[in-house]
């Protein structure tokens, strides 16, 4: 009776045992931890942080953790001339009409950043306008990108209190952004401040465009398109039309930017690219427009094609870029920034 006693002590030692130790073993073993479906842009605000300087540089980073989730998405697109349709759209084309689309699966992050890299580098507009209009505030302000490109900028923007309109000639961007919850009035609250509205069309030389955006805006942003190598270079080749398709004088184009803004209000055009190589026209990066142009337009101009590759090189730095390019010879960039009195 006694070894039958210690025999069953031993078995239920044994089992607890082996229980603690299939236990430990368990805990030993690290959960998998999925990263979070923004996290690179979370990253990136991280990484940038003593890249920009002004407070409300410093909110636009902070403002990258209340990016709402997207879904997941798939849009179907072709290059020269860009088309671009929803999933759903697609599945109604005619077979002829689908030859020649690339399918596009975009993930969260796809949805902000597109095909243009991290929408955070647009803080550095908010430091420009540190610099020369100290005063300017994004909450309740009134804002248009020009080519926006993507929606990552116009988000964080209207989050901080703007209204902001982006315009764009890509149908491309179009399908991307139907339906997307990022888009319209914050929250789907009228009352909440800050709201996103997107627009596909040729500003300012289509008349409907115009009437679609509007006037009054505080600021007119635009970034990477308004440079001379794409809208008034010294060759043109054939083969690539401007993509913004402008065919008018410099009196004309400046008009419409001043009738745009509302007494007060400001443009900052900024530009990145490589070295210029006359044998590239596009890789001209200076302004369009002379400066003389932009004062006969009746603008004060702040600032006019000042060199800011020191800063172009910093940011590269801080987002790995130098690890494909030598920055040192390879990044220029230049901002002009004016206001309408």
């Amino acid at each position: 009776m006694l070894i039958q006693t210690l025999a069953a002590t031993a078995a239920t030692a044994m089992t607890a045992m082996t229980a603690m130790t299939a236990m430990t073993a368990m805990l030993a073993v690290p959960s998998v931890v999925e990263p979070h479906p923004l996290q690179t842009l979370r990253d990136d605000a991280e990484k940038l942080r003593d890249v920009y300087h002004s407070p409300q540089a410093q909110e636009m980073l902070d403002q990258a953790e209340h990016l709402p989730i997207c879904d997941p998405s798939t849009v179907h697109a072709a290059w020269r001339p860009n088309r671009g349709y929803t999933d759903a759209q697609f599945q109604l084309l005619e077979e002829s009409d689908q030859q020649g689309l690339r399918k596009l699966d975009l993930t969260p992050e796809d949805h902000y950043a597109t095909f243009y890299g991290s929408p955070l580098v647009y803080a550095r507009t908010l430091d420009i306008l540190h610099t020369h209009t100290p005063d300017f505030k994004v909450q309740n302000a009134k804002i248009m990108d020009l080519g926006y490109g993507q929606l990552g900028q116009l988000r964080l923007w209207a989050q901080m209190g703007a209204d902001v309109t982006g315009v764009e000639i890509d149908p491309i961007l179009t399908a991307i952004y139907t339906d997307s919850k990022a888009v319209g009035d914050l929250d789907n609250n009228p009352k909440t401040p800050g709201s996103i509205t997107l627009i596909e069309g040729a500003w300012p030389n289509n008349e409907s465009t115009r009437q679609e955006v509007g006037a009054g805006y505080d600021l007119l942003i635009s970034r990477n398109l308004l440079k001379k190598g794409y809208v008034k270079p010294e060759k043109r080749n054939p083969n690539f039309p401007p993509p913004v398709g402008w065919e008018m004088s410099d009196a004309e184009m400046l008009n419409h930017i001043h009738d745009l803004l509302a007494p007060g209000g400001i443009v900052v055009i900024e530009s990145l690219g490589p070295k210029p190589d006359p044998q590239k026209p596009w890789s001209d990066i200076s302004n369009p427009w002379p400066k003389q142009a932009w004062i006969d337009a009746g603008f004060k101009p702040l600032a006019h094609d000042k060199d800011q590759s020191k800063y172009a090189r910093t940011m590269g730095t801080a987002l790995g870029w130098d690890e494909n390019m030598n920055l040192q010879t390879d990044l220029f960039a230049v901002y002009s920034i004016y206001q309408k009195p």
